[in-house]
C-alpha cells in the first residue's frame, strides 16, 4: 500500500511547526518535525494539524519545472 504522506504544520504550545504528516489506516497522522526521526501521532480530527500538499506530488511537480527550466534556457543558448 501506498503511504500517503502531506507536507504539514502543528500548532504546538501556541508555535507552529513544521514537518510532514504520513496517514496511518484510518487512525490519525504521524507528524515528524522538520529534520527530526521521532513521530508524534495525531488524530486526524485535531485543528492544530494543517495538511498542505502532496509529498509525492510536489517532488513530481518541482521534476518538472527543472526540465521546463533546463529546456527553455537550452532554448535561449541556441537562439544566441
Amino acid at each position: 500500500m501506498a503511504r500517503i504522506t502531506h507536507y504539514a504544520s502543528l500548532l504546538i504550545d501556541n508555535e507552529e511547526v513544521f514537518g510532514t504528516a504520513e496517514f496511518l489506516n484510518g487512525s490519525g497522522y504521524l507528524f515528524r518535525k522538520d529534520g527530526e526521526r521521532k513521530a508524534t501521532l495525531v488524530s486526524r480530527k485535531d485543528i492544530n494539524l494543517m495538511l498542505y500538499g502532496l509529498v509525492d506530488l510536489v517532488a513530481q511537480a518541482d521534476a518538472a519545472d527543472g526540465d521546463r527550466v533546463r529546456n527553455c534556457s537550452q532554448t535561449l543558448q541556441e537562439a544566441a
